[in-house]
């Protein structure tokens, strides 16, 4: 009871000299978790049921207002370059929209602008929006774990939670992916996704059926948690922090993405390289990796994990077809049936072409080297800066299986880094 009592009585969530709590900061980042999950979130789209994209909408402006106001000071450190890179993914997406009259662009330009405004307080020093942020993930994820537990152990009818017995909405992700998919997804009490299949090679010999809570795929899960848990672990102070670890640290042990398990173990390896040896090692260990990646075929890297991966490999290596149709702008919008068969970040050459490919891959490659920065600033971040790396590392690193234009975790997560190194240099704030 005590860290509960604490998350509510924290002095960035609470204006202490009028005693009342910063209902602003709650609902930027209840709107920011919303915007930036959906639709990968399948619980809270389903509540929504016909209304998603309203309430997206809605949201979307709600959020980015409330943000903005309640800003402290202006970011200092890369403030140039986040405008650059906003400008220019604004510019991709107006011109596809432009072209090709492309409506999922406007989703996507709506979940810019509140990046951009969530970013901008992220970087100033304030920790009220990451820690807010983080605090409504785990409290997503802790009532889904109750109702998967229940839904496993038969203390629920399986059948009337099955997607199709909910007369959900034809758009909704969770009943695409079970038309599209060979498991059942089934939505106990509202509040939990769980996908139901035979036990697999998950790769490692490890085999059984990964679980995923309130996103879609483990992928999702790995995506909009591992950041999260990482932030949390640098931030000593957070109330309530080890409640946290553990719903976050759970969530990303039983979702088991094989391909973030490997982005965490290199982010470690560079962790560890810095600590050893500095940058020269930490160099040393990056030319490793590259030259074993160019010389050794990537099947053969996979086969080593589990017979399972190689054929997922194979099988879109042999079966992509996206890049046969590429286009400068992109393409109009197109049903799942019409489009071409895709894999993760290839779905952005599709939807924004060449130019919008381009863009994206700048920004990822200019906040991975603004990571590799907060890696080496040991005076300003200390111990902090090897977990801050590693979710923004990680968050870069799933972008390859992501399918928008805006790296919304990766953004989050280097801005609440640049926001601790921040607070760590101001003699007002002092570290935290």
């Amino acid at each position: 009871m005590a860290q509960i009592h604490s998350l509510y009585a924290d002095a960035e969530l609470i204006d202490r000299p009028v005693g009342t709590v910063r209902y602003r900061a709650w609902v930027g980042a209840a709107a920011l978790y919303f915007v930036a999950t959906y639709p990968y979130q399948g619980v809270l789209y389903s509540w929504c049921y016909d209304f998603a994209q309203v309430t997206f909408v809605v949201l979307g402006v709600v959020g980015a207002v409330a943000t903005l106001s309640v800003q402290r000071g202006q970011p200092l450190q890369y403030r140039w370059s986040m405008g650059i890179a906003i400008c220019a993914l604004a510019l991709t997406m107006l011109a596809t929209l432009a072209a090709y009259g492309n409506l999922t662009v406007v989703r996507e330009l709506l979940l810019l602008v509140l990046i951009a405004a969530a970013t901008r307080a992220m970087m100033t020093g304030d920790p009220w929006l990451v820690r807010a942020f983080i605090y409504l993930t785990v409290v997503a994820l802790i009532p889904s774990y109750l109702a998967t537990a229940m839904f496993h152990v038969h203390w629920l009818d399986q059948s009337s939670w099955g997607v199709e017995s909910l007369n959900l909405s034809d758009t909704n992700p969770l009943v695409l992916r079970q038309i599209n998919g060979a498991d059942d997804f089934y939505l106990p009490l509202w509040v939990a996704v769980v996908p139901v299949g035979p036990a697999i090679d998950q790769g490692f010999g490890l085999h059984f059926m990964r679980q995923t809570f309130v996103y879609i795929e483990p992928t999702d899960v790995w995506y909009f948690v591992s950041g999260p848990f990482w932030i949390a672990l640098a931030d000593s102070r957070m109330p309530a922090r080890r409640l946290c670890l553990v719903v976050l640290g759970v969530a990303l042990t039983l979702s088991f993405s094989v391909f973030g398990i490997l982005a965490t173990f290199l982010a470690l390896m560079c962790a560890a390289a810095m600590v050893l040896g500095g940058r020269l090692l930490l160099s040393l260990v990056g030319v490793i990796v590259l030259a074993v990646l160019y010389f050794v075929p990537l099947y053969d890297w996979v086969q080593l994990i589990g017979g399972n991966k190689a054929d997922e490999v194979d099988f879109y290596v042999q079966n992509v077809t996206v890049l046969s149709d590429v286009t400068l702008l992109g393409h109009a919008a197109a049903s799942q049936g019409d489009r071409p068969i895709s894999y993760g970040f290839l779905d952005v050459i599709y939807r924004y072409g060449i130019v919008g490919f381009s863009v994206t891959l700048c920004v990822a490659i200019a906040i991975l080297w603004a990571a590799f920065r907060l890696l080496s600033d040991a005076r300003a971040l200390g111990w902090r800066r090897y977990p801050l790396f590693i979710a923004c590392f990680v968050s870069v690193a799933m972008l390859v299986k992501g399918t928008t234009i805006v790296p919304t975790m990766a953004a989050l997560s280097l801005a609440a880094g640049i926001g601790f190194r921040r607070r760590n240099l101001s003699p007002l704030m002092g570290p935290r």
